[in-house]
């Protein structure tokens, strides 16, 4: 009992510092790691919910080399969507006039089972720019009953999200990407492994698209 008692405090800590350690200073998990891809998870408040709903904030570390241009090229190129975006079935990009640091950009998406097909409409901005070096793209859902219509049967998700573009060598781009949605009411143990591992698939997808050579 003695050696319990004693041990108990001492386990106790070790596995609080252990779970420290596996979060960053903003609260992510490791959860998948492939080579240089790194996904990252955490639960926080969705903006604006009431009453307060808890949802997944992805994060997703990652390399390409190529040019900061090129990556946000291919994020707005309806030809190769689908070459990066398996899941992916429509996509339509609507420039916003003369503007191009402000697109819409509606998604369907065919999900496995036990999740139902999903689609999207988002508005993204380029809110950064340090030339040569950097963007910071923002995107958030949108809702216009025109271009995008609500249809039987299919789950609107509602996301807000980023994506940060570093020209970190010549030809070398580091990538942040991070996506928020709110929960759509499926169990984390059915979504975790699908979550996941789509969002490995297509992060792995996107940068082959981008490496030398690539068609």
């Amino acid at each position: 009992m003695r050696l319990y008692l004693t041990s108990a405090p001492i386990l106790f800590l070790l596995f609080a510092s252990t779970q420290a350690l596996a979060q960053d200073k903003e609260g992510f998990t490791l959860v998948k790691k492939d080579g240089t891809v790194s996904i990252y998870e955490r639960w926080i408040t969705f903006p604006a919910s009431d009453p307060p709903v808890k949802a997944r904030e992805v994060k997703g570390e990652f390399y390409f080399n190529n040019t900061i241009f090129a990556g946000l090229h291919l994020l707005r190129d309806e030809k190769k969507i689908k070459a990066w975006q398996d899941h992916v079935s429509e996509f339509k990009v609507y420039p916003q006039g003369q503007d191009t640091t402000v697109w819409l950009e509606y998604s369907y998406h065919d999900i496995p089972w036990p999740v139902s097909d999903q689609d999207h409409f988002l508005e993204y901005k380029v809110v950064q720019t340090i030339p040569l070096r950097k963007l910071f793209i923002t995107f958030e859902s949108r809702v216009n009953e025109t271009l995008a219509p609500v249809r039987d049967g299919v789950t609107r998700m509602k996301l807000s999200g980023s994506w940060t573009l570093e020209q970190i060598g010549p030809k070398q781009v580091k990538v942040t990407y991070r996506i928020l949605s709110m929960p759509i009411g499926i169990p984390k143990f059915l979504t975790d492994p699908i979550i996941r591992s789509n969002i490995m698939t297509t992060i792995e997808e996107y940068v082959a698209l981008l490496e030398p050579g690539a068609k």
